[in-house]
């Protein structure tokens, strides 16, 4: 029996050291595997290399993906797939895969990039910016390779934490660069004292800048500038009215503008709109009428209420006279014959006596007494 079993292991040995003289080729081989896949024998998830020479599994592939990421933090799709070797189809759906798992990676124009990835490249913007003072975000789109709108969505949440600046107007500045902007905005704006279309103001301080720093200068855009002085403006720094966003009206110039108007208006008790125009006040009729509701605005000038209280008594005066007068002998020059009928409807003591037929009106300004006419038509006869 042990010299039958001996015989069989030496049988046994020599089988295993003899040469097969048949060889599986390499379609044998890959028809084999898809046979063993047909007959579940093995998993159907394994991928073949794109040489057929090899397979891989999704796991594996996965795996391989997401030691590529780990290794800079960003990484190409199709850099991928000649890396692994496994056609592209398959590494952008198991990236896909990956980047569902975790929130801290994302797709971009077909690469896979990592929040870490990000905040290192938001250190190096830092970096830049800080020696710098300001950089374009189309420049920093160009660095990365991805477009600005990435780059507004990369760099915004990390303002104040990794990068120390401030964005405006596709800029990033320094906030000692900002405050140095806001400082010469601030000055240029209480310098002011006359109504100023702010452009020219930034396109002043634009070759300040230039003139000051040299070549080497931060180029900024009136929009920066413009921005500053909204936010100077929002917190009371600088006071004034803003007409269609760059009209700019100082305070110091609205105030002296109506202390002209009231103090003309008192002493006269009337003003011509051409007096507003020349203090450039627009719509003189209209800030005079708001101003003053109680006066009367007539074509030409603007009147107090007291200009009819003193006509309507010189005319009553003349009236129980017995004489007559010229309206625009008590009104001021700037009222033209336009502007007497109005005036003279105002007046109650001229509309009675008219009625009572005691006085008629002549050539538009002139108020006869009856008593008068009839005196003038006797001595005639």
């Amino acid at each position: 029996m042990d010299a039958e079993l001996l015989e069989l292991q030496q049988q046994f040995e020599s089988a295993q050291q003899a040469k097969s003289s048949v060889r599986l080729s390499e379609r044998n081989v890959v028809e084999l595997v898809h046979k063993l896949q047909e007959l579940h024998f093995l998993d159907s998830d394994i991928l073949h290399t794109v040489t057929g020479k090899e397979y891989i599994t999704r796991d594996h592939l996965r795996h391989e993906i997401e030691a590529e990421i780990r290794k800079s933090g960003r990484v190409s799709l199709i850099d991928l797939s000649d890396a692994v070797g496994v056609d592209l189809y398959h590494v952008e759906s198991q990236a896909q895969a990956v980047v569902v798992g975790d929130p801290g990676l994302a797709i971009v124009n077909g690469e896979i990039i990592s929040d870490s990835y990000w905040d290192s490249a938001a250190e190096e913007i830092d970096e830049k910016l800080q020696e710098c003072s300001q950089i374009a975000l189309a420049e920093l789109a160009a660095q990365l390779r991805v477009g600005s709108e990435l780059v507004v969505s990369v760099v915004e949440p990390r303002l104040g934490k990794i990068i120390k600046g401030r964005l405006e107007g596709g800029q990033l500045y320094t906030p000692a660069y900002v405050s140095r902007i806001c400082a010469m905005v601030r000055g240029a704006a209480r310098g002011i004292t006359v109504p100023t279309n702010l452009a020219t103001v930034w396109n002043s301080l634009q070759q300040l800048l230039q003139d000051t720093d040299g070549a080497n200068g931060v180029s900024v855009e009136g929009a920066f500038f413009q921005s500053q002085f909204n936010g100077l403006v929002k917190e009371g720094e600088v006071l004034g009215s803003l007409r269609a966003g760059v009209q700019w009206t100082p305070a110091v110039f609205a105030h002296a503008q109506r202390a002209s108007v009231d103090s003309f208006f008192s002493q006269n008790s009337y003003i011509s709109y051409d007096v507003l125009q020349k203090l450039a006040i627009p719509q003189p009729k209209q800030y005079l009428q708001s101003r003053y509701p109680e006066g009367i605005a007539l074509d030409g000038v603007f009147v107090h209420p007291s200009m009819v209280e003193m006509l309507d008594a010189a005319i009553e005066d003349a009236i129980e006279h017995g004489n007559w007068i010229d309206s625009l002998s008590v009104l001021p020059t700037y009222v033209g014959p336009q502007d007497v009928s109005k005036i003279l409807s105002l007046c109650p003591s001229v509309q009675r006596e008219i009625k009572a037929a005691k006085a008629i009106v002549m050539g538009e300004s002139c108020i006869f007494s009856n008593s008068y006419v009839k005196v003038k038509f006797k001595s005639l006869h």
